[in-house]
């Protein structure tokens, strides 16, 4: 939930609402913090099981240093430490726990352990290491959030209305729906109330729900999610809005397309959305009447899948906030050319607090910042990412790839330019 369009990131998180029975508390408390989404939050997160033996688990023959640099720092450990304002504003700061090996490659240097700071505020999303002296500044402008260019000559107030509508009408649309979610969980459990110690030193009183979840239960869960969805007033209602939007936008980028009334659009979104959710609910019951969770369990193990277990612990507090949260995901896999099958995981220990009363940052100056087209206009500005920080490569990714839509636009215009010099063979 760090940027304007998290609603989306946020609807991903339906897997950890279970609804009904014991596990309706943790939806109040995703409903709560959209609604309230002001805190500071700390905790750790790191792999676990076979890091170690995933490259030669992938066919690679030769040792990356590298590669096995960072699984070894990500398997020790990252803390992360932030504050959040709102949905569109929040600073975090990823530290690892230990940076030897990343010390050894040539990975890090400096007397400060590895780490990077990220700050999104609003439209602009900022990152920097101790080693480097600015920022690299991402401007996620409303016309890229909309997949228009640039250069575009639509209007940019008129382009932001829009997508600040998008991002309300989803916003909204996320809290309506998971407050209704109705999936019960078979294993999920009420714990009781336990004292938990925030990082501010307060300690508050909070019910510990216990969800566990293995694939039959995963793919259980898809289908209801599925034919809930299709079945959904609000889900109808929500993709008619979206694609009114949708069609008044390309109308104003593209004048030569006409105008339509507010009704029209309305009438032409809701035929489309009705034959999209018709033709889903058709997928849905035949697949259904072929593929039990059991089958499609079954039929993962022989493609390599061997297994998950995922263990989630939320406690929650009498305001109905998430003060901590643990989740443990381990995923067993082997594919046909691996020798035994390896199980790698994802651990991650969370707190929040100070509701309401998040820590104020600042956010970078003008002229603490770069960005792509910066560094594109003053090739040696790349010097102010360290080349044993993790932000140079970055910064240089980025840069090849705005080097190349360049180039390719210049390509464009010159066939363009072409094609209208050469003037047209007469008919014989």
């Amino acid at each position: 939930m760090w940027k304007k369009g998290s609603a989306l990131l946020v609807a991903g998180m339906l897997v950890l609402t279970g609804c009904s029975g014991e596990a309706s508390l943790v939806r109040d408390s995703i409903v709560a913090s959209i609604e309230k989404p002001n805190y500071d939050y700390q905790g750790t997160l790191k792999l676990t099981g076979d890091v170690d033996k995933l490259p030669a688990a992938f066919g690679e023959t030769t040792v990356d240093n590298d590669e096995t640099a960072l699984l070894a720092a990500l398997k020790a450990g990252v803390n992360v430490k932030g504050s959040q304002l709102d949905l569109k504003n929040t600073k975090v700061q990823f530290e690892v726990n230990d940076d030897k090996l990343l010390r050894d490659n040539k990975l890090w240097d400096g007397d400060k352990k590895a780490s990077v700071e990220l700050i999104v505020n609003n439209d602009d999303f900022y990152a920097k290491s101790p080693l480097d002296s600015k920022y690299l500044k991402i401007s996620a402008d409303t016309t890229n959030a909309l997949g228009v260019y640039s250069d575009s000559e639509a209007d940019p107030v008129k382009l932001k209305e829009y997508q600040d509508k998008m991002n309300d009408l989803t916003i909204n649309f996320v809290k309506k729906y998971i407050a209704k979610y109705g999936y019960t969980f078979s294993s999920a459990k009420n714990l009781g109330v336990e004292t938990v110690n925030l990082p501010n030193g307060e300690k508050v009183q909070a019910t510990h729900i216990n969800i566990k979840i293995d694939a039959k239960e995963l793919v259980k869960m898809f289908f209801f999610t599925a034919n809930d969805a299709v079945a959904s007033k609000d889900v109808k209602d929500f993709a008619i809005d979206m694609m009114v939007l949708a069609n008044s936008l390309q109308e104003e980028l593209n004048p030569e397309l006409g105008k339509t009334t507010e009704a029209e659009k309305r009438t032409q979104a809701e035929a489309a959305v009705t034959e999209g959710i018709q033709s889903a609910k058709k997928w849905l019951d035949e697949t259904t009447k072929v593929y039990t969770p059991e089958k499609i369990v079954e039929e993962m193990k022989k493609e390599g899948f061997q297994g998950l277990a995922w263990n989630l612990d939320f406690y929650i507090d009498d305001a109905k906030m998430a003060v901590h949260q643990k989740s443990s995901l381990d995923v067993t896999f082997q594919t046909p050319e691996m020798k035994q099958a390896l199980t790698v995981g994802l651990e991650v220990d969370q707190y929040a607090y100070n509701f309401g009363k998040a820590t104020k940052y600042e956010v970078p100056a003008k002229d603490a910042g770069l960005t792509v087209e910066q560094l594109y206009a003053d090739e040696k500005a790349i010097n102010n990412f360290s080349d044993k920080g993790f932000m140079r490569p970055v910064a240089e990714s980025l840069l090849e790839q705005h080097k190349w839509q360049k180039e390719w636009e210049a390509e464009l215009e010159a066939e363009e330019a072409d094609a209208v010099a050469v003037p047209a063979t007469p008919a014989p």
